[in-house]
């Protein structure tokens, strides 16, 4: 069999505490962590698919690549789904001798390095979009599945065999890519373990949730473990983790009190008078209020559920806004990047709001962030569109876009989403043994170039992990004269809008876009 030098293996949204919660030691993934070289790595801001993946191709963070957040705003205020950076330089430029199998955000991007091959993910329209005209020549390509049926969501049962299925479609086509190109590097990610830990949400108790959860890991781990045997040495990693969430956060709630933020008047939809109605019972009611959001979650995959979605979140009057929330935590003040800019000192706002906002505590005086900053605090070089403010949540809190059902800017939830410590392992001759290391994601490129001792882009926010190695590891950088121009191919516009609705869908599906 033909051996790779090294591969990454992308487990997204997995994270040690998640294995913990449900008592779960998959062989080959838990056998890595406890002989290798492991730890905690640190997602960026915001600890979402495709700023982190973003983050871990360019080896900068969000503020340099531009992707900070799962949707974009532009000066009319409208969201969208992000594009693809096409600025920076990102691995399939950097590595030669790859192949890289379901890398997200990298859509309409070609690699520039020599005998390297790319093979795109989410923000890609479907398969043929996102899988090279000459790797759809491949066997394995006929069962390939880019993306999960939301309809199956429904059928917690058939859903989790479909995302099993769809685990071992993909260690069958990148196994056969692996095969067919003999790469020196190779990078595959497993989008299913962040697919199913959305959906633990849905169910009542932990023992479900186990089951369900335990199901996939074995499938995920045994995928791992067929695809790590291709190479002599092999990173896993995770682009951000997952963990119960006790705590909703509901930020605009808190700007709208302030007069900070407007909403628009309008007259009340059917739907709308119906999350009105079920709020006002939440409030009186902590049992029925607890049936009514496990009823939420159950439905909030189907298109009635987005419509309560919809409904639950302030319509915001933009223009007449100082200030506003777009997801997870990251806010925006109405400056001249804006059309119709109300803020006179932004900067004077944006430190008043990141003070604020630091003093926001539960009903118990916990303080519902953990840190409260400004973009230059967050990111080593924040462009025009990085966040004004970025407000990080408590452990077990989650800043939703969603209304406050029983008032004030806190209230209880049974949730699983993101958090920001996923992780980080590593097993081979070129990596230590039973040693601990804790990195953010934007070091693992440089780390991975090092390994393979390959001169380093200057333009990298992230530095080389140097404890993950057995040995002392020689770090030299390229000129910046030779750092490669992204190469990009273009779509027509009728492929444009397809690929768009595509994404759109996929967003919505998971409360991304209104």
């Amino acid at each position: 069999m033909l051996t790779m030098e090294l591969l990454v293996i992308g487990l997204d949204g997995l994270s040690t505490n998640m294995l913990d919660r449900f008592g779960i030691e998959p062989e080959y993934i838990s056998g890595v962590l406890d002989e290798g070289v492991s730890g905690d790595l640190v997602s960026v801001d915001t600890p979402t698919t495709l700023p982190a993946w973003t983050s871990f191709a360019t080896g900068k963070d969000p503020g340099s690549h531009g992707l900070t957040n799962m949707i974009q705003q532009s000066p009319d205020y409208e969201t969208t789904p992000l594009k693809t950076n096409t600025t920076d330089a990102a691995a399939y430029d950097l590595i030669d001798d790859a192949m890289f199998v379901n890398l997200p955000a990298s859509v309409a991007r070609e690699a520039t390095a020599e005998n390297t091959h790319l093979v795109s993910a989410m923000l890609a329209e479907d398969e043929h979009d996102a899988v090279p005209e000459h790797l759809q020549e491949l066997d394995a390509f006929d069962g390939y599945l880019l993306d999960h049926d939301k309809a199956l969501k429904k059928r917690p049962s058939v859903y989790f065999d479909h995302v099993c299925d769809i685990t071992r479609a993909r260690r069958d086509f990148a196994k056969e890519a692996f095969e067919t190109y003999d790469p020196r590097f190779g990078f595959v990610l497993f989008s299913t373990p962040d697919w199913a830990g959305h959906l633990l949400s849905n169910f009542s108790d932990d023992e479900t949730r186990g089951g369900y959860y335990r199901q996939l890991l074995d499938v995920v781990d045994e995928c791992t473990a067929d695809l790590a045997a291709m190479a002599d040495n092999v990173v896993l990693m995770s682009d951000h983790g997952f963990e119960r969430k006790h705590t909703n956060v509901h930020v605009n709630d808190y700007l709208r009190d302030e007069g900070y933020l407007r909403e628009e008047s309008a007259d009340l939809s059917a739907t709308q008078l119906a999350v009105q109605l079920a709020k006002s019972v939440g409030k009186r009611s902590d049992f029925l209020y607890e049936r009514i959001r496990q009823v939420y979650n159950y439905i909030i995959a189907t298109d009635v559920g987005q419509s309560l979605q919809e409904a639950a979140e302030p319509d915001i009057d933009y223009p007449a806004s100082d200030a506003w929330q777009i997801r997870y935590g990251c806010l925006y003040v109405n400056d001249d990047r804006f059309d119709h800019p109300t803020v006179e000192n932004p900067d004077a706002l944006r430190r008043q709001l990141r003070d604020e906002l630091a003093g926001l505590t539960d009903d118990e005086g916990r303080p519902l962030f953990r840190d409260v900053l400004l973009a230059d605090e967050a990111y080593a070089d924040p462009g025009e569109w990085a966040p004004d403010v970025i407000a990080r949540p408590a452990q077990g809190c989650y800043p939703t876009m969603l209304a406050s059902p029983t008032g004030g800017y806190a209230s209880h939830t049974n949730n699983y989403n993101h958090r920001y410590r996923g992780l980080f392992a590593a097993t081979g001759p070129l990596f230590a043994d039973e040693s601990s290391v804790e990195a953010s994601i934007v070091d693992v490129l440089p780390t991975v170039m090092a390994a393979l001792e390959l001169p380093l882009s200057p333009e990298f926010d992230g530095e080389v992990i140097r404890d993950a190695f057995a040995d002392d590891v020689t770090v030299a950088y390229r000129d910046a004269s030779d750092v490669p121009e992204p190469r990009t191919r273009t779509a027509s516009e009728s492929d444009q809008a397809a690929r768009d609705d595509a994404v759109e869908d996929r967003l919505e599906d998971l409360g991304y876009l209104e």
